[in-house]
């Protein structure tokens, strides 16, 4: 065999055997004792509540807290995680200043919810199919988004 056909043999090796590696690990859906573990294998600090008949985690993130809801589930087979935070204030953001964040922001979105406070939320969808990494992500975005928000609010 020649030193070419050699070359891309190997190159196909490294492409094959590199395309099995990355789907591995892939989830189209999560568990709430799954998100446990992954929660607690990545050091958060979380509580496991559960009101109404709904399952989530309250987390401690950069001091604040948020909760983590698994949605769009079928037989505790979780497709998506929703993270909100709410801050009560004497004097809220005005509305302008809250679309001003969706405005210059990504990665999640800002509203006055019915009370009139403030509230941070963001979405992923996994149901398509990520990997531990895309929801680790997810969730160390949510962070410093969330820090930043509450700065941006006023709330620190």
């Amino acid at each position: 065999m020649n030193l070419r056909v050699r070359g891309w043999l190997a190159v196909w090796a490294v492409l094959a055997l590199g395309g099995m590696a990355w789907g591995q690990g892939v989830r189209t859906s999560i568990t709430l004792e799954e998100m446990e573990g992954l929660l607690r294998s990545w050091g958060y600090s979380y509580e496991r509540k559960e009101a109404a008949g709904a399952k989530y985690f309250r987390l401690r993130l950069e001091g604040l807290h948020a909760l983590l809801f698994l949605l769009d589930c079928q037989d505790g087979q979780c497709r998506s995680l929703q993270l909100y935070a709410g801050f009560s204030m004497r004097r809220p953001p005005s509305l302008e200043r809250i679309n001003q964040w969706n405005q210059e922001k990504r990665f999640s979105r800002a509203y006055i919810d019915k009370d009139g406070d403030p509230v941070l939320g963001a979405d992923l969808w996994i149901g398509e199919g990520v990997t531990e990494a895309t929801i680790q992500d997810f969730l160390d975005t949510f962070r410093t988004s969330l820090r930043a928000f509450a700065v941006w609010i006023g709330f620190l």
